[in-house]
């Protein structure tokens, strides 16, 4: 985690407004792209974005720089967020359906496309030079949206063996895009 991004962190926990800002500017973009990819409807991801950062200003003293990045953080109270309205309004079982559509409307500005496209495309790159163990579970919990106990109970591993192997998959990743000023 870079100094910046703790400091921003530390702000926060303080309270400070100006925290918030520079943490939507700084992910805005990713926080959204991860909410449209899960609910693929743009109000909706807009909502969540709101919802997103909201929740990360109530809950900035509970952050543990410790256990990830805030971008990793970010992206995790989006997709619970996203995953409770899809369960809220009982869309989980057609979400397989719904994931092999393409997202058609890109971002409002032209360097965004560029850079959500090239991001997206160096993220699929590394997650697939990760080990299939860890890549395997990493694909359930993104692409069908199961928690951690729903991924132990489908592929029968130990939840401890599902939660060891995701964070070291997402250790990994964040190591290696890191470089790639995509990882915080």
């Amino acid at each position: 985690m870079s100094a910046d991004e703790r400091c921003l962190g530390d702000r926060l926990a303080r309270g400070d407004g100006e925290a918030l800002g520079a943490l939507y500017a700084m992910y805005g973009s990713l926080v959204f792209a991860v909410a449209l990819k899960l609910t693929k409807d743009r109000a909706e991801a807009e909502e969540l974005v709101q919802e997103t950062f909201l929740e990360a200003w109530q809950r900035a003293a509970q952050y543990q720089p410790e256990r990830a990045n805030v971008a990793a953080w970010l992206v995790t109270i989006t997709r619970s967020r996203a995953i409770d309205r899809l369960r809220a309004r009982g869309t989980v079982s057609r979400t397989l359906e719904v994931e092999s559509r393409d997202v058609t409307e890109p971002p409002t500005r032209p360097d965004e496309l560029v850079d959500s496209k090239r991001l997206r495309g160096e993220v699929r790159t590394r997650v697939a030079r990760l080990p299939s163990e860890q890549r395997a579970l990493l694909e359930l919990a993104w692409d069908e949206g199961l928690s951690q106990r729903e991924i132990a109970e489908r592929t029968g591993l130990p939840l401890g063996t599902v939660k060891t192997r995701t964070r070291t998959a997402l250790l990994a990743l964040h190591a290696d895009l890191k470089s790639l000023g995509a990882g915080g």
